[in-house]
């Protein structure tokens, strides 16, 4: 069996009295320093989250059949462990102040505790003492058994009890069986121990109530297990005992132990048998492999089966027997000596003979006899490649550098095959002769036919170093892999995870479809579905299993030589030469049941500082790093598992831990996060069942939403002051520009006031006091009141323009009433007349921008009456918080492409006064015409330029 050991070094608790395994996978551990669990790799010692323990001082460890685990112990009381969860029961429970030793359900699903003041059952939250009418004498009982019918077993003091299903008494077994431990046997029968006189008593089926003598001199076991073979295991002070059919095998400190004396022993769902000593804790389990006991000269010889299931290997014929007895017998036995060589060549002829070859020697072996073989003339001191039986009994001889030869069984040879070195042979009646030559050429011979398959046919393995034929399929194996031969070429497979199954010397393909390969790495079954899935797709990964020294295998397989490392025998078994040994294995023995579980997400939290998950989880502002660590609780072959895992908002695809158990981020943001994890089987497929956990870090006070909302206000709020501020800088800019212009306009206005109005005037007045002198009805005197009235008409006007450069007409008319009438004054040919509408309340201009705005909406009218031949005008003034915005529209004929693109039409100036005017009062006019769809003029002057307030 497959021995490991764990001691304090590892982490292993000591001194354990107690071992059970829980429904999620857990294997739990009872003793003197508490309570500890082991998922298979780690052993851990246990707190509960809501309460401690009310002593370490750990009785007995029992697993619930509906999940959680009943805690004895050894000062007296008992607890419930369930997620996590404890519920602690004592004497104010009405349990003694006395050690548990067993705690146990009976059909019912009543709780019953073995104490050493009797028995107890727990009736709701308390424990009562049972009534007389349950058949129970008083006394100290220690062993409490519920077999698979439902039935519990109570035995202490006063003898063995039984309670079936259902019923309320108690029945006492009428043999003597004593105190000890009771067991079910693996057909269902109950046996007690005697510990007073040391024997096993059967209670139940045929037989019952005699002693149970199937083992013999058990001595004074401290503990007893009946596993689910029958065999029984027995726990000393000297060491483990493990009792079978085939005899006793022994395990003490020199063969590994972990200490000298044993305490409990407990085999889990898996199969495997967990012992606990003084100093540490063993697990044995069965090899799907065993190693074979042959003469060190065996090893590194060829390898072929005979017709009664056993081998010869070397210079020996090797046999096993069911029960795993082996015998090597020599081959031969020379007076004088033996061979001085190990066959690294053995093959068999239809008559019975077996070929061997060595180092320039071949050899008909037949029965106790043999004799030498003569090798080709010159060719004596050459070594022997292979060895292969043809099918009217020549026989095929590669030499190494010399190619392949053929004897005749008339005992003459000749060269056959061509030229090149032959490194292995095959040949099958469906499939013809296949040769494999160095470095890594196959030829097929069928007949006189032949055919060469190398690197541009597929057959890219490097040295090819076995070839095995099963019906229509032909394979190939070599250092870099495994190829299977179809539509006249060779196709390399290759495994799931990156697999290459390099290093190829023994394959076998059984009946079933499935192959299985000796390679450097282990041995590789690839079952015949997968292979069937590989024929139908050529670059399909094939799915596969890998057996090593977790399975008892060592060592490697050979290289180059002797071929083939791996054979089939008559009795269906499979013999495995490795550089360590000789090694078999059924094939038809079924997988190791894999655990199944999902996978344990134990602790989260800061690196290093995990804590036991409780829902809702939800981690302190700054938190930023985190570990998760997780398990699988697999206790066969732990060190199979692969995990993988996502944190969904990190991670796009799943990440590969491989055997590693824990996870690791950093860099977090606050929010919600959600986290996967799942693992393979011990065959490397990975389980459905995903485990997961919901967790969320809240954000510090200036990662919340509000104080990024409040610093964007901050931060709008700034640029808006800014902004306002630049605004404001530029209004009082423009502002002393046009009051400088203003003021210029008013010098204009002074000076043509003060000068050429005056002198005009003047002019006038001096010239009608003429006129005066003339008779009234003289012709002169009409011409000249004709040109003095024209005089007071250019007066007139002077004295409005002087006006306008004063400004004094903004404030007759607001701006809307001053449009209107600008209107007015022109011709409207076939318009009608403008349409206003006003939207906010009206505000006061600044007089530039009342004078500059009006100017460009005029011009805009001008142009729909004059060159749009519009019949619809309408107009909007619109007076708002932001902005002055005045919006023209008419119906007319539109403004060319090519003049919106000038700016205007050539030597016309409408236009470009118009931007030229919204330039100097940094406004923005845009104009949306097409020819025959309208025109729209639109002024936007901003709010700090075009209001005085």
């Amino acid at each position: 069996m497959h021995h490991t050991s764990w001691s304090a070094r590892d982490g292993a608790p000591e001194s354990i009295l107690s071992i059970t395994q829980t429904r999620d996978g857990w294997l739990w551990l009872g003793g003197a320093g508490g309570l500890y669990r082991f998922d298979g790799m780690q052993f851990e010692q246990f707190a509960p989250v809501n309460a401690a323990l009310p002593t370490q001082n750990v009785s007995l460890v029992n697993a619930a059949a509906g999940g959680g685990l009943w805690i004895g112990y050894r000062t007296g009381g008992a607890s419930f462990l369930q997620h996590g969860l404890i519920r602690n029961y004592g004497e104010q429970d009405g349990l003694p102040n006395r050690a548990v030793w067993g705690l146990e359900h009976d059909g019912g699903g009543r709780m019953w505790a073995a104490t050493a003041l009797g028995m107890f059952y727990l009736d709701g939250e308390r424990w009562q003492k049972p009534a007389a009418s349950w058949g129970l004498d008083g006394g100290r009982y220690k062993t409490l058994m519920r077999d698979r019918h439902g039935v519990l077993w109570a035995q202490g003091d006063a003898g063995v009890y039984s309670l079936k299903p259902g019923e309320t008494r108690f029945i006492r077994a009428a043999v003597d069986s004593g105190t000890g431990v009771l067991f079910e046997l693996p057909d269902g029968k109950v046996v007690s121990w005697n510990a007073r006189h040391t024997r096993l008593s059967l209670l139940t089926g045929s037989g019952a109530n005699t002693a149970y003598r199937q083992w013999s001199a058990i001595g004074d076991p401290g503990s007893l297990l009946i596993d689910r073979h029958g065999d029984l295991w027995v726990g000393l002070l000297e060491g483990l005992e493990h009792h079978t059919a085939q005899g006793i095998a022994r395990a003490a400190p020199l063969q590994g132990l972990s200490g000298r004396a044993v305490g409990a022993i407990f085999e889990d769902r898996e199969g495997n048998i967990w012992t606990s000593t003084s100093s540490g804790i063993d697990r044995f389990r069965h090899r799907r492999l065993s190693k074979l006991d042959v003469p060190a000269a065996a090893v590194g010889g060829a390898l072929v089966a005979d017709d009664s299931g056993g081998v010869w290997i070397g210079s020996y014929h090797v046999v096993a027997s069911e029960t795993g007895q082996v015998s090597a017998t020599p081959l031969r036995t020379l007076a004088g000596g033996g061979w001085d060589s190990v066959l690294t060549s053995l093959a068999r002829t239809s008559d019975g003979a077996l070929w061997g070859a060595s180092y320039g020697t071949l050899r008909r072996i037949e029965g106790r006899g043999s004799r030498p073989v003569a090798l080709p003339a010159n060719l004596d001191a050459v070594r022997v490649q292979a060895l292969l039986a043809d099918r009217d009994d020549s026989l095929l001889v590669a030499l190494a550098q010399h190619g392949l030869y053929r004897r005749s069984p008339q005992g003459s040879w000749e060269k056959t095959g061509g030229e090149g070195e032959v490194i292995v042979m095959a040949r099958s009646d469906a499939s013809g002769l296949w040769l494999g030559y160095h470095p890594g050429l196959v030829v097929h011979v069928q007949g006189a036919a032949r055919r060469s398959y190398g690197a541009a046919e597929g057959l890219a393995l490097g040295t090819v170093m076995a070839l095995h034929l099963h019906g229509r399929h032909v394979w190939a194996g070599g250092e870099h892999g495994l190829a299977l031969f179809g539509a006249d070429r060779f196709n390399r497979l290759s495994g799931a995870n990156g697999e290459t199954f390099h290093g190829i010397s023994g394959i076998v393909e059984l009946d079933n479809g499935d192959v299985w390969v000796n390679a450097f790495a282990g041995l590789f079954r690839i079952p015949g579905a997968e292979i069937a899935k590989f024929e139908q797709q050529r670059d399909y990964r094939v799915h596969y299993e890998r057996l090593d020294q977790l399975d008892g295998l060592e060592g490697s397989a050979p290289y180059l030589a002797p071929t083939p490392s791996l054979v089939l025998t008559s009795d269906r078994r499979l013999w495995i030469a490795r550089s360590t040994g000789l090694f078999r294995l059924n094939p038809a023995e079924p997988l190791p049941p894999a655990p199944g579980l999902p996978v344990v997400i134990k602790t989260l939290g800061a690196p290093g500082d995990g804590k036991p998950l409780q829902l809702p989880i939800r981690f302190a502002p700054g938190t930023s790093a985190l570990q998760f660590d997780y398990t699988s609780p697999a206790l066969a072959i732990p060190e199979r598992l692969r995990f993988r895992y996502r944190l969904h908002e990190i991670d796009a695809a799943w990440q590969e831990a491989g055997a590693r158990r824990s996870a690791y981020y950093s860099n977090l943001a606050p929010g919600d996060y959600h986290f996967s994890v799942t693992a393979t089987d011990y065959n490397g497929n990975w389980s459905d069942a995903v485990s997961t956990v919901d967790f969320a870090i809240a954000p510090k006070a200036t990662q919340t939403w509000w104080f990024k909302a409040l610093c964007g206000f901050a931060l709008f709020s700034a640029v808006y002051v800014v902004y306002r501020w630049r605004i404001r800088r530029l209004g009082w800019q423009l502002a002393d520009r046009l009051q400088e212009r203003v003021n210029e306009r008013e010098r204009i206005a002074r000076e043509l006031h003060d000068t050429l109005l005056q002198s005009v005037q003047g002019l006038v007045l001096h010239v009608h006091a003429a006129v005066l002198k003339l008779p009234v009805k003289d012709t002169a005197r009409l011409q000249i009141e004709t040109a003095l009235q024209q005089a007071d008409e250019v007066l007139d006007e002077g004295r409005e323009r002087i006006r306008e450069l004063r400004g004094q007409d903004g404030g007759k008319l607001c701006f809307a009433d001053a449009v209107l009438a600008a209107a007015a004054r022109l011709p409207h040919g076939d318009a009608g007349p403008l349409r206003l509408t006003i939207s906010g309340a009206a505000r006061q201009l600044d007089a530039t921008i009342y004078t500059e705005a009006l100017a460009i909406v005029t011009e805009a009218v001008v142009n729909a009456y004059t060159h749009a031949r519009a019949t619809r005008i309408e107009a909007e003034v619109r007076y708002s918080r932001w902005e002055f915005r005045c919006i023209l529209r008419d119906n007319g004929i539109g403004i060319p492409a090519a003049v919106l693109s000038d700016g205007g039409r050539q030597n016309h100036w409408g236009m470009c006064g118009m931007y030229e005017r919204a330039a100097r009062i940094k406004a923005q006019l845009l104009v949306r015409s097409c020819e025959g769809g309208g025109t729209e003029w639109q002024l936007d002057v901003p709010a700090a330029l075009a209001y005085t307030r």
